[in-house]
């Protein structure tokens, strides 16, 4: 799979490449190229739309929807016109990823916070859920439960079984793939946050050996994983009282067909994600390679990263009623966004 998409994507680069160079030109290539997470492809998608509309003639961007670990994964494998300029991501490019860049020629890059988002459990609208804790969602869908001194599978039915305020309705819970940038933070922000004080758990001595106890999801037909972006039609498809696991911004964009679920007593909201009271909100990232803009001598990869980095957190996409609202955005606060823009402007480079 890894490497179908590294083709398909290398595939991309050349075309892009080889109709540069028919033309009279200072770059490699006549266009930007963007890969993302899919749980971003949506902001990515009108980051793309509005900057091709703001500056007359610019060709259209070249996007390509992947993953976080995947996108990631392909802006740090080299820099040059065959390579990514831009990865819009779901988390932030961890220590090893970074160390990967720099092996691979990868030094100047740019990091950049569009705004905040979510990831929610959600039902269908009129089948709304009372409200779950982290610990109740871990118990219905782990894949084996404590009993005593040992861990035994998952036989639980109901979620009435867990809570006697929770409805006598069948565990039924879709989820994206575990490749998905929404599951990992799912994993990490409710699975491990919802069996952290089970006390057989922590008990267990090896951190790898908890955290798999913590996120290993039952496979008796009760959960099932699709693609993130065929979750919300999966959810339609499901029988009643299902439940599903999106991103904030796929709950907005569904039209109201969809019901946050409150979590640990906070009900999902721009107000409650710009505030971190919501636990499981995440921080929507930008990475691009300032070392493919044009050098002194007026050469380089492409044209237009500055001007797309510039649009990405300018307040009329990113600030409040902006334009990525629509797709699910929360805008970060007054003086991060300010500092944001001082960051796109001046191109400075990330730092750990």
């Amino acid at each position: 799979m890894r490497r179908s998409v590294l083709a398909a994507l290398a595939g991309l680069l050349v075309l892009a490449s080889a109709s540069a160079s028919a033309q009279p030109t200072l770059t490699l290539r006549d266009r930007l190229v963007v890969v993302s997470s899919a749980s971003s492809a949506g902001l990515t998608q009108l980051l793309v739309r509005n900057f091709t509309e703001r500056y007359e003639g610019v060709p259209q961007p070249i996007t390509n929807a992947v993953g976080s670990a995947r996108a990631l994964e392909l802006f740090c494998s080299g820099s040059g016109p065959q390579t990514p300029d831009i990865a819009v991501v779901t988390r932030r490019m961890p220590r090893a990823m970074l160390d990967s860049c720099a092996t691979n020629g990868v030094r100047d890059i740019v990091e950049l916070q569009l705004g905040l988002g979510a990831v929610v459990l959600v039902a269908r609208r009129g089948e709304a859920m009372p409200g779950l804790t982290t610990r109740q969602v871990w118990e219905a869908m782990a894949a084996e439960r404590p009993d005593e001194d040992e861990f035994l599978p998952n036989a639980t039915r109901f979620w009435s079984d867990i809570a006697n305020t929770l409805p006598r309705s069948d565990i039924r819970v879709i989820v994206p793939q575990a490749s998905a940038g929404t599951r990992a933070l799912f994993d990490d922000l409710i699975l491990e946050s919802g069996c952290r004080y089970v006390k057989a758990v922590r008990l267990l001595f090896e951190a790898s050996y908890r955290r798999a106890k913590c996120v290993a999801i039952r496979q008796d037909g009760r959960v099932v994983a699709v693609p993130s972006d065929a979750v919300p039609a999966a959810l339609l498809a499901a029988p009643p009282g299902t439940l599903a696991v999106m991103s904030y911004d796929q709950v907005v964009v569904s039209g109201g067909n969809f019901v946050p679920v409150t979590l640990d007593g906070v009900l999902p909201t721009p107000t409650s994600i710009g505030s971190h009271d919501y636990d499981p909100t995440r921080t929507f990232y930008l990475y691009a390679k300032r070392q493919h803009g044009r050098n002194q001598q007026g050469v380089g990869v492409v044209r237009g990263i500055r001007e797309f980095l510039n649009e990405a957190v300018s307040e009329q996409a990113g600030g409040p009623g902006g334009y990525l609202t629509s797709a699910g955005l929360v805008p970060l606060g007054p003086a991060e966004r300010a500092a944001q823009r001082r960051v796109a402007e001046a191109q400075s480079l990330m730092s750990r």
